[in-house]
């Protein structure tokens, strides 16, 4: 990763928001709210959750936005996994015992209907100084840094290389917190790298005709059809959604 380059851009952003300190101030409060009601979604509260509860937990996800009919998603999960099934992996993933990267290996083949986008932010919402959020902004700010070897499909990314992700996270962390950031969880992480290094002019550029040849190979067959691709339409409408959006302190899990 050019580091050179990392805390050019982590200086710019500092400056910017310093200049703007009701935005840092609605920022950091928009990101205690969330890891605050996710981190209240224990395992026994997950594990004891009603469909609505758990509708209303899948719903907050950024991940979710491009899906306007919600309760539709989530039934489909619900159906395609069983409900106590569903809520069993996602607990074991979350909270697991194990290291993260045989949970995160045991989600991407037992959870129908989920994917790296929506494990890790979850992830990333519970332990934020532990695991990344990663999604395409995300493979676009790091492919910027010259972060080598950034998986471009889901398939590629599997438990160990959501570790190594993850340290990278940590990396850019600890850069910023030298340069005075106040938060730098992983979470303040994503902030930075959607605000900051979101170079491409198109991110479909990223997504090249020799990508999408590659794409068409025959991914194992524990990940299903889908998954073979980068993620890409799992959180399109990202780029035109705002992170604004009203949290209220009531929570059901």
């Amino acid at each position: 990763m050019n580091k050179e380059l990392l805390r050019k851009h982590i200086t710019s952003f500092l400056k910017k928001l310093n200049k703007e300190p009701e935005k840092l101030k609605t920022q950091q409060a928009e990101r205690y709210l969330r890891i605050e009601y996710y981190q209240s979604c224990t395992k026994e509260r997950i594990l004891a959750m009603t469909e609505e509860d758990l509708l209303e937990y899948i719903s907050k996800m950024w991940a979710m936005l491009i899906w306007g009919n919600k309760q539709y998603v989530v039934d489909k999960m619900i159906a395609d996994n069983g409900f106590t099934e569903l809520k069993k992996e996602i607990a074991a993933l979350i909270w697991g015992a194990g290291p993260i990267e045989k949970r995160w290996d045991r989600a991407m083949k037992g959870i129908k209907g989920m994917g790296p986008a929506m494990y890790s932010e979850l992830l990333c919402h519970v332990h934020p100084n532990e695991y990344l959020l990663w999604n395409r902004r995300v493979y676009v700010g790091l492919h910027y840094l010259g972060v080598p070897n950034l998986p471009k499909y889901n398939y590629q990314l599997n438990g160990k290389k959501y570790k190594e992700l993850s340290e990278v996270g940590k990396s850019i962390a600890t850069e910023m917190a030298a340069l005075g950031a106040t938060d730098h969880t992983l979470l303040a992480v994503d902030y930075f790298i959607w605000e900051e290094l979101q170079v491409e002019d198109n991110l479909s550029k990223i997504f090249t005709t020799k990508m999408a040849e590659e794409a068409t190979r025959e991914a194992p067959e524990d990940f299903s059809k889908d998954d073979d691709k980068f993620i890409h339409n799992e959180v399109r409408a990202l780029s035109a959604a705002t992170r604004g959006e009203k949290w209220e302190r009531t929570y059901l899990c």
